[in-house]
C-alpha cells in the first residue's frame, strides 16, 4: 500500500468553482478576466452556503449580465494546489433565450461568442475550457441532474448528477430539479 503524497489536509482546504458553457446559434460565450492572459469559460468560486446551481447562474450575471439556466454536468476536475489546499471545478451546460454579454468590470475585460469549432482549438482559450466546450457541444453529453433528498445527512441543499440517467438510452426516474 502506498503512501500518500501530502499529509491529511486540514479544513478548511478545498476551494470549489463553478464554469458554464452557453452555446447558441453555433457560439460558445468566453470571457477574459483582467487578471488572466486566455478567455475561458464564464465561471467563479461557489460562496459559503451556496449551491452549484446558484453559483452559476450569479456568475454569469455578474460577468456577462446574462440570465441563464443551468443545465447537465459536463464535467469536473480536482487540482491539488499544494500540501494546504485543492480546488475543485464543475462545468456546466447553460441556456440563455435573450440579451447579449457584456464584460462587466471590475473583473470581466472582454467577452466573445466564438464558432465552437474554433473554440475547441483555439490556444487562446484555456485547455480545461476548450474540453467543457468540447463536450459541451456533444447533444448527449454530460450527466443529467437527478432528484435526491440527501439521505440521513442533514444539510441545505443537495446536488446529484448521474450519466444517463432517466434518459432514452437509460431507462430510469426523469430528472426532477431540486429546490
Amino acid at each position: 500500500m502506498s503512501t500518500p503524497p501530502f499529509p491529511p489536509l486540514p479544513a478548511p482546504h478545498t476551494r470549489v468553482g463553478v464554469g458554464g458553457v452557453l452555446i447558441r446559434q453555433g457560439r460558445v460565450l468566453v470571457n477574459r478576466a483582467v487578471y488572466r492572459t486566455r478567455f475561458t469559460i464564464p465561471s467563479g468560486y461557489v460562496d459559503p452556503g451556496e449551491s452549484l446551481e446558484r453559483a452559476l447562474v450569479r456568475e454569469l450575471e455578474e460577468e456577462t449580465g446574462l440570465a441563464v439556466r443551468v443545465g447537465r454536468l459536463l464535467l469536473t476536475r480536482h487540482k491539488v494546489v499544494d500540501e494546504l489546499q485543492s480546488d475543485v471545478y464543475f462545468a456546466f451546460a447553460l441556456e440563455s433565450h435573450d440579451g447579449k454579454p457584456v464584460a462587466r468590470p471590475p473583473e470581466i475585460a472582454e467577452v466573445r461568442e466564438v464558432p465552437v469549432a474554433e473554440a475547441t482549438r483555439a490556444e487562446w482559450i484555456s485547455e480545461l475550457s476548450r474540453m467543457a466546450i468540447g463536450v459541451g457541444a456533444e447533444a448527449a453529453g454530460g450527466w443529467t441532474r437527478i432528484g435526491w433528498s440527501g439521505g440521513e445527512a442533514p444539510g441545505r441543499a443537495s446536488e446529484v448528477y448521474h450519466p444517463g440517467f432517466g434518459t432514452p438510452s437509460r431507462p430510469g426516474r426523469s430528472p426532477e430539479p431540486l429546490r
